[in-house]
């Protein structure tokens, strides 16, 4: 304590008596090191951390909209009561919906209703079909006999004929008449005129003619797709009904016209 000045010298020339004596008061494990002081020194907050930081927090003006918008949520989300009618009328939707196993027994049942209907509907066109051409022979017959007195007759009387043994035959006659200002049918304007013939809900046109040459069957198409555009009536069958085909080959005519969906009735020699 009198001579502090040999502890001085002591101490500089042996400085690890410090070291052995700081050991002893505090161990080195629990000494930070420089890497720790480094580690610690990365993980502390910059100011520009802080600034960063300051910046994405939610300011009174955003946190009070954001309070309003939960409220509004709150407001439009169901309540018990609310759920439980809702999952009432859920139920009650699933106890009228049909099962898979009755879909198909309906659809069964609908397709064989459908089935008989479509062979109800084939029968009735066979019946309607067969008594058209027993119609149309009883016509052919006819108009051999009216044939073989042609001379006598006018057309007009040929075409009241012929009309008056369709109405016999159980069909209704009509005569349509159109003024055909565009020309389809001829190439300029005329009156167009057409014997429409309606039995069992079908529809046909019926040309009767005097005679008939190859060069007709084009108008009577054309005629045809008049009345069906300006009628608004669907046309089934067409028939041409004439004494005589005026051309060397009486038979290639009348292919002609079946090729264009035309029926010739006439008696064939």
């Amino acid at each position: 304590m009198e001579h502090p000045e040999i502890l001085v010298e002591v101490l500089t020339a042996k400085p690890e008596i410090i070291y052995e004596a700081l050991a002893k008061l505090m161990p080195w494990q629990n000494l930070a090191t420089k890497d720790d002081l480094r580690k610690l020194e990365e993980r502390m907050a910059t100011k520009d951390d802080l600034k960063k930081l300051e910046e994405r927090m939610a300011t009174k003006e955003e946190l009070k909209k954001l309070e309003e918008r939960v409220d509004r949520i709150e407001e439009r989300m169901a309540t018990k009561e609310e759920l439980k009618r809702l999952e009432e009328r859920v139920n009650s939707i699933e106890e009228r919906m049909a099962t898979k196993e009755e879909l198909r027994a309906v659809e069964t049942s609908l397709r064989e209703e459908i089935r008989k209907v479509e062979t109800s509907l084939r029968e009735d066109m066979r019946k309607v079909e067969a008594s058209l051409r027993e119609d149309m022979r009883r016509v052919e017959l006819a108009l051999n006999a009216l044939g073989a007195s042609w001379g006598v007759f006018s057309e007009d009387a040929f075409r009241s004929g012929v009309r008056e043994l369709l109405r016999d035959a159980g069909y209704a006659v009509d005569r349509w008449v159109h003024y055909d200002d565009r020309g389809y049918v001829y190439g300029y304007p005329s009156e167009v005129e057409l014997d429409v013939i309606a039995r069992d809900g079908r529809t046909f046109a019926v040309e009767i003619m005097s005679a008939l040459r190859r060069g007709d069957l084009q108008q009577i198409r054309r005629k045809v797709e008049l009345f069906g555009a300006i009628a608004g009536r669907k046309v089934d069958a067409v028939y041409v009904i004439t004494p005589f085909i005026h051309d060397r080959n009486p038979d290639a005519v009348a292919a002609v016209a079946s090729s264009m969906g035309i029926v010739v009735v006439w008696p064939k020699p």
